[in-house]
């Protein structure tokens, strides 16, 4: 009893996210995977392993949000009995949309092992001119 309220309790402020326009794409998704659901980068991860190409994570991802079975999961079978991803809350392809493609830029992993490049000048730090 104390699960489903906390289930409807959950959904109902999923729901108040989505329906207020929540400034990020996935507040709405951090709700549940900030505590009871896997973290949103370890999702990421292990559909990033199963099907390399962000294109392809993208079209799984869209089409698990939309229509959430145990079939469409990428997570291994012990998650799919622990974290149920039937109750998941289905989302429009819009919604799904945005919420996948904010997700993979915000995690890339490229972006996170590389650092950024710094802009070259002519000029060497101690103001000469450099050999070329």
């Amino acid at each position: 009893m104390v699960a489903w309220r906390r289930a409807v309790a959950v959904g109902a402020l999923w729901w108040l996210g989505v329906c207020a326009g929540a400034n990020d794409a996935l507040s709405a998704c951090q709700t549940c995977h900030a505590k009871a659901a896997p973290p949103l980068a370890l999702v990421l991860r292990r559909y990033l392993l199963l099907y390399s190409a962000k294109e392809d994570v993208a079209k799984k991802m869209k089409a698990f949000l939309m229509h959430p079975s145990k079939k469409r999961s990428a997570m291994p079978e012990g998650m799919k009995n622990r974290f149920n991803p039937q109750l998941h809350p289905a989302f429009s392809a819009p919604a799904a949309k945005t919420a996948v493609w904010a997700l993979i830029l915000r995690e890339d992993p490229i972006k996170k092992i590389m650092p950024p490049t710094v802009a070259r000048s002519s000029e060497t730090p101690e103001g000469k001119e450099s050999r070329q």
